[in-house]
């Protein structure tokens, strides 16, 4: 995060001085030094809390916290998962048929499915 902080700030040329302005409206008591601390957080073992540099984002570069944000949740767009778990035949017998149908990847398999029973169930057909 430490190399986050410096890269945001040599990349955008902001003074360090207003970047501490903007964390200090959350933390009263954040200074240059601490700022400097921050930016060398391997040298210090100090690291910016999550919510001033979102704040710095925010301030300084907002077209970037979109990217920052999905960059820091692994990058997926659709973010929701569905999950389940079975015996070891069954899974692999389920591999065989769903690469036999064309799907390239259980993920695609499980999306047509239950995309599939949603259109069913808003058009009003009982899906099983």
């Amino acid at each position: 995060m430490s190399d986050e902080l410096r890269d945001l700030r040599h990349a955008k040329n902001i003074p360090a001085g207003d970047m501490v302005a903007v964390v200090q409206r959350l933390y009263p008591k954040y200074d240059k030094t601490m700022q400097s601390k921050c930016e060398n957080g391997a040298a210090y073992g100090v690291d910016i809390r999550a919510d001033a540099l979102e704040a710095l984002y925010l301030a300084f570069a907002p077209e970037l916290l979109e990217q920052r944000r999905r960059h820091k949740n692994s990058g997926h767009r659709l973010t929701c998962r569905i999950s389940a778990r079975l015996a070891d035949g069954e899974y692999g017998l389920l591999q065989q048929h769903i690469h036999a149908d064309g799907y390239a990847t259980m993920q695609d398999w499980i999306t047509d499915i239950v995309r599939a029973y949603l259109a069913g169930k808003e058009a009003g057909h009982d899906v099983e």
